[in-house]
């Protein structure tokens, strides 16, 4: 199953359902594909917005288009949080049937996250993950994290017990350029990719407990710092996201 990015194209539609009432805000779902993603929100509920009220033109001061037609995802510090999460976000969530999150991927096969994106504005810890595969009902595989303007991958060792992560920093600075990356699983092996830079880790060998999990894509703006004024916050925009499965 292939999960296509849309190419930025044609007029972009104002949505009718934008949360701030001193801006109307243009629909991510006009010109991008999110028919199997869900999102996150920051707001006081951590709401949640299905794909299908993503692709009917769902917008907000936390999901909207830019002028030039990225993905805007925007998360304040001071924003609500998800059960068991520290920090607030603004992130998509990938889902194989947009019906049933319970529906996710095993390591087998081939499974690819390919993004290009750029951080606009960070909190005052200068750490926002821009990517991930989380483990359902497990703890997330890999979070890529924009710290200080470089990338660093964070990747747990084991799914439950243990919490230890293996960390990987990139070479090349990114800072708040545009930059891409890709994070691909093949059948048990995890390749990072980030601006021609590549890392590799073999999770089955580094737990056998891993081939009986789970796993979904994510992306977008989750800032890693709970605590500043309204004002501060982390945005980032996408002008690529595209996922792909192979068996």
């Amino acid at each position: 199953m292939r999960h296509p990015w849309i190419g930025l194209a044609g007029l972009l539609l104002v949505a009718s359902c934008s949360t701030d009432p001193q801006r109307d805000y243009a629909a991510p779902g006009r010109n991008y594909d999110l028919t199997h993603w869900k999102l996150t929100l920051p707001d006081a509920d951590a709401s949640e917005i299905r794909p299908d009220e993503l692709q009917a033109g769902y917008a907000s001061r936390y999901f909207h288009l830019s002028e030039s037609g990225a993905m805007v995802f925007v998360a304040p510090v001071a924003g609500g949080t998800t059960e068991n999460a520290k920090y607030p976000r603004a992130e998509l969530r990938e889902l194989l049937d947009p019906a049933d999150d319970r529906r996710n991927w095993p390591a087998s096969g081939l499974h690819r996250l390919k993004a290009s994106c750029r951080v606009i504005q960070a909190p005052s810890t200068q750490k926002i993950i821009v990517g991930q595969i989380h483990g359902y009902d497990a703890r997330p595989l890999i979070k890529l994290q924009w710290q200080k303007g470089r990338l660093k991958a964070l990747i747990k060792r084991h799914p439950q017990g243990d919490d230890s992560d293996l960390g990987h920093l990139f070479g090349t600075a990114v800072n708040h350029d545009l930059f891409s990356y890709s994070i691909d699983v093949r059948d048990g092996v995890l390749s990072v990719e980030a601006n021609g830079e590549r890392f590799q880790h073999d999770f089955y060998a580094s737990d056998p407990a891993w081939r009986e999990v789970r796993f979904y894509f994510k992306a977008g703006a989750y800032v890693q710092d709970g605590e500043g004024g309204s004002e501060e916050q982390g945005e980032v925009h996408f002008t690529e996201l595209a996922v792909q499965h192979q068996p």
